[in-house]
């Protein structure tokens, strides 16, 4: 019968408290008004400018991602300071491969002296072999010349003088042995026969002698001088010949022996720098802290949302990859909220918008035209080593700011009591991976950063965001959220107690949107009206428990405020707009 009767009051049938005063009541007085849109979602603060801890030990193989196994690692949350050791990695395999490269080391240094020091002495007979060669054709060439020139002219002068004195002697005999045959005839007989015989004699080997030495003036002229002359002529050619090879030879030999340094060169330089990235990879084992802070062990996206695969577990002997963000050491002064945002409401979200200044882009240029080549190169190679850590510790010059983000409303369950401002700070183009729990709904991840320095604050804690969207609706009938009774399951229809004449009056309406402090009404309710802000308290306990009601949450996302969307969005609506 009770309950019958609470019914009865509930819907206005009834008006218990015809003619009361309820002075506990608060009322609140419809007028259309601007409803500004909000969006309010749940996140974890994170620094805004970490120092990554990644481990850059190269894998041990190219069919394995694993690098190396923790030995040992600090722990979470401990505070640090700079140059202090986070994480020692197993380095026992590195340090075997370093004493096997040493050797290799050694011997490609030996190969590489010995084809060194074999270069400088080929260098070297090949100087000797062509300074030979040079000299057999100088010799040669001398050698024609003395013949040709010297030699030559006194054989011909020393044959003409024989053969002058022949035949001089020839015509002395012609005439002696005229002269004894003459006389030797008879009536004359001054001349003996035999005197006149020898005479004959003497004359015929007179012609014999100059004739001998009239042929070796024709054998000298017509073949022993010629061919003296083209067997030095032939020497010449064949000493420049062998010149020629020995210098070709010598070419030869120079370039296989540069060739072969320049190789155990370039082996031994591998073999070094193989050695310098052991040595380098011995180092890395051994991470330590790059600036002081708080150590957080790095939890990823993926498995931070209960999705993803092969998420590395920081702990004393857990394997590691080349790559894998191991920690971060946060900046406890700068720090964002990590939200996700779903995608009926990523429209409305505005972070902050920036345009590149060109800036890397005009000294690349202007290096390009720099006249010297060498200098140009260096300078260029130089500026592309050092500009990424120059436009982070210069991003103004690189990049400026247009626009700000939406603000924000930040709320720390570390603070509840405390309401922090912030604004949105980027979104994300593309949405997130999704959680294996919810694997239909799309979300976006936006980034709200905290405008004040808080003491106390550390990444990983839990925080509520309320953006402030550019959305709003112009001259609606808005009622406070604490006055609206009534479930998700009921629709857009609601109910809340308006003041009668005879007291509080349950009343039927239908909302549209919402934000975190008011609702749009868009039938149900006129302009002046009173509306019973606590209405709970004209509620029994079974009544609040038929309505299914609870505590309004702050933001609306209880089961008392206006509709929202899947994932606790706003749904979007229409009416209530003053004509």
């Amino acid at each position: 019968m009770a309950l019958v009767f609470g019914a009865l009051v509930f819907t206005g049938v009834i008006p218990l408290w015809t003619r009361i005063q309820r002075p506990d009541l608060l009322k609140h007085r419809v007028t259309y008004d601007r409803l500004q849109l909000t969006i309010t979602e749940r996140g974890t603060l994170e620094s805004a400018d970490n120092s990554d801890i990644v481990c850059r030990v190269k894998a041990r193989s190219p069919s394995s991602t694993i690098s190396s196994t923790i030995r040992w690692v600090i722990d979470d949350g401990t505070q640090v300071k700079r140059g202090e050791r986070l994480i020692q990695l197993d380095d026992s395999g590195l340090h075997e491969q370093l004493k096997a490269q040493k050797i290799a080391v050694d011997q490609s240094r030996a190969a590489w002296v010995s084809a060194d020091t074999n270069y400088e002495i080929i260098e070297s007979q090949s100087r000797s072999d062509i300074a030979s060669a040079k000299l057999t054709l100088d010799l040669a060439m001398i050698d024609l010349q003395k013949y040709e020139k010297g030699e030559y002219i006194q054989q011909q002068r020393e044959i003409e003088g024989r053969l002058m004195i022949a035949r001089s002697d020839l015509a002395m005999w012609e005439e002696r042995a005229a002269w004894s045959s003459r006389m030797s005839k008879p009536g004359r007989r001054f001349v003996t026969t035999a005197q006149a015989q020898a005479d004959e004699a003497r004359l015929k080997s007179a012609q014999i002698a100059a004739a001998k030495v009239a042929e070796e003036k024709r054998v000298l002229d017509q073949f022993m001088g010629p061919r003296t002359l083209k067997d030095l002529q032939g020497k010449i050619d064949e000493a420049k010949r062998a010149l020629e090879r020995v210098e070709a030879q010598a070419r030869a030999k120079e370039v296989q022996a540069e060739a072969d340094r320049r190789a155990k060169r370039s082996i031994y330089d591998q073999e070094m720098s193989r050695l310098y990235d052991i040595e380098e990879e011995i180092k890395k084992c051994q991470i330590l802290a790059p600036q002081d802070g708080l150590v957080v062990y790095y939890v990823s996206e993926q498995s931070r949302f209960g999705s993803g695969s092969q998420q590395g577990i920081i702990a004393q002997g857990e394997p590691v990859r080349e790559g894998q963000k191991l920690m971060r050491i946060p900046n406890l002064k700068r720090m964002v909220v990590n939200t996700r945002v779903h995608e009926a409401m990523i429209s409305r979200v505005r972070g902050e918008k920036w345009r590149k200044t060109g800036f890397s882009e005009a000294i690349n240029a202007g290096l390009f035209f720099a006249t010297d080549t060498l200098a140009r190169l260096t300078a260029q190679m130089t500026f592309d080593a050092i500009r990424d850590d120059f436009l982070d510790a210069h991003r103004s010059v690189e990049q400026l700011k247009e626009a700000d983000g939406q603000p924000a409303h930040i709320r720390v369950e570390a603070f509840p009591d405390r309401q922090l401002e912030g604004e949105v700070k980027s979104v994300a183009t593309v949405a997130s991976q999704q959680d294996w729990m919810s694997s239909d709904v799309k979300v976006y991840q936006a980034m709200v950063s905290i405008k004040e320095e808080v003491y106390g604050l550390k990444p990983g804690m839990s925080a509520e965001v309320t953006i402030y969207t550019d959305s709003a609706r112009d001259q609606v009938l808005t009622v406070p959220l604490q006055a609206i009774l009534g479930s998700v399951d009921m629709g857009k229809k609601r109910r809340v107690f308006v003041m009668g004449p005879d007291g509080p009056v349950s009343r039927e309406i239908v909302v549209g949107l919402s934000n975190d402090r008011m609702a749009e009404i868009e039938s149900g309710l006129a302009e002046g009206e009173e509306v019973i802000v606590n209405p709970r308290v004209l509620l029994s306990e079974s009544e609040k428990a038929a309505l299914g009601e609870s505590s309004p949450s702050r933001g609306g996302s209880g089961k008392t405020g206006a509709p929202k969307e899947k994932g606790g969005k706003d749904k979007a609506g229409a009416g209530g707009k003053k004509k």
